[in-house]
C-alpha cells in the first residue's frame, strides 16, 4: 500500500489499522488529534512505538507526502463531534490544490449512527472544496482495547453501574480485528464512497452480550441510509473466543 497516514492513530480503530498495517511490513505515519484526551495512550504507544516502520508526526505534516491516504478514525462514543469540528476547521486551511497534486485520498472511518450527521456537516464541504474521499462505517466494534463507554467493555470489567450510550449501534457488532482486515481490503479496492460493515449474523450485538451476562437491553432500530453499500465481514473466531481475548486483555492492563 502506498504511504499510510492514520489520524487518531491511538483511537480504537486507528490504533488496530496501525498495528495490522506494522505486522504485515507497511510505513505507516501516526497522527493524534489535537486536544483529545486518550486514556490509555502510553501502553499503546509503548506497543507500537519500537517498531522501525512507525513514525509519529505532528498534526501539521500529515499532507506532506506525495500520494498515499490520510485515514481519519472518528469512531468514538463521546468525542466524535470534537473530531469532525476538528476536521472541518483543518480541511477550510488545506491548499486544496496541493492535496489533489500529491494525489491523496482522505478515508474516513466512523459510527453507523452518525453518518447522516457527517455527511451533512463534513461531506458536503469536502464535496465543495473538491477533495478525493470514500468513507468506511462500522456497527459496535469489540475486542482488546475497546472504550469503556461500550457496553461489553463494562460488562467485562464488572461494572456494577451500567451506562450505555445513545451512540452505541446495538443491531450488530464485528470484532476489531475481522473489521481491520475488512478496511485494509476496502483501502487497496476501488470501493464505492460510503460503505457499511456488517457482520451478517442475525442478532449478533444481542448474542454478544449474552455471551458475558444476561441483561435485558433495549434494541433501537435504525435504517441504514440507502447510499450505504454493505460490506459484509467474516468471523474468524467464535464470539465466545473474541470476548475472551478482550476479557484476558481487560485483566492484563487492570
Amino acid at each position: 500500500m502506498e504511504n499510510a497516514v492514520i489520524v487518531g492513530t491511538y483511537q480504537f480503530i486507528g490504533f488496530h489499522l496501525c498495528h495490522s498495517l506494522l505486522e504485515e511490513g507497511e510505513a505507516v505515519y501516526g497522527v493524534s488529534y489535537p486536544n483529545v484526551e486518550i486514556k490509555d495512550i502510553e501502553d499503546k504507544r509503548l506497543e507500537i512505538g519500537r517498531n522501525a516502520n512507525y513514525q509519529e508526526i505532528s498534526w501539521e505534516n500529515k499532507t506532506a507526502f506525495e500520494s498515499g491516504k490520510i485515514i481519519y478514525d472518528c469512531y468514538d462514543l463521546s468525542k466524535s463531534k470534537q473530531i469532525v469540528e476538528r476536521i472541518k476547521s483543518d480541511v477550510l486551511q488545506y491548499n486544496v490544490q496541493e492535496l489533489i497534486r500529491h494525489n491523496q485520498e482522505l478515508i474516513f472511518l466512523g459510527n453507523i449512527l452518525e453518518f447522516e450527521e457527517h455527511e451533512k456537516n463534513l461531506y458536503s464541504l469536502l464535496e465543495q472544496q473538491g477533495l478525493p474521499y470514500r468513507a468506511i462505517y462500522f456497527p459496535t466494534l469489540f475486542g482488546p482495547w475497546q472504550p469503556d463507554e461500550f457496553l461489553f467493555a463494562q460488562l467485562l470489567e464488572g461494572n456494577e453501574e451500567i451506562i450505555i450510550s445513545e451512540q452505541e449501534y446495538r443491531e450488530d457488532a464485528i470484532f476489531i480485528a475481522d473489521a481491520v482486515l475488512s478496511v485494509k481490503e476496502l483501502l487497496v479496492k476501488k470501493s464505492g464512497k460510503y460503505t457499511f460493515l456488517r457482520s451478517g449474523l442475525q442478532n449478533q450485538w444481542q448474542q454478544c452480550q449474552k455471551e458475558i451476562r444476561e441483561l435485558t437491553v433495549d434494541i433501537p432500530s435504525y435504517t441504514i441510509p440507502p447510499k450505504l453499500h454493505t460490506y459484509s465481514v467474516a468471523s474468524t473466531n467464535s464470539n465466545a473466543e473474541n470476548l475472551e481475548m478482550q476479557r484476558r486483555h481487560i485483566k492484563m492492563y487492570k
